[in-house]
């Protein structure tokens, strides 16, 4: 995993891969996520699944740490699930690194 991406990352005890936000298009409703090995993939807003602390897509931020899954679609590998963190634990996390 990329430093700049480990540096981030709340260290959970979850199942998902760890990644981060680095775009957001809400007009064509589509993000991308750079995740564990630096490729960034893509994920639409109608068809990814949100837990954790987000409801909506409209409530992620670029930059913003998440676990996620991947799948296979008709247009090649997309972001299936998205987990969002409390902002509580992303800083715990950070300031622990320190």
């Amino acid at each position: 995993m990329s430093d700049e991406v480990t540096g981030i990352l709340p260290h959970n005890d979850d199942l998902f891969h760890h990644g981060v936000i680095t775009k957001l298009f809400p007009s064509n409703n589509t993000g991308i996520v750079r995740i564990e090995s630096g490729r960034e993939v893509f994920f639409s807003y109608e068809f990814v699944i949100l837990t954790g602390e987000a409801k909506s897509p409209l409530h992620l931020k670029v930059g913003q740490p998440v676990g996620y899954d991947l799948g296979w679609t008709p247009s090649g590998l997309r972001v299936t699930k998205i987990k969002t963190y409390p902002t509580s634990s992303v800083q715990a996390a950070d300031t622990s690194k320190r």
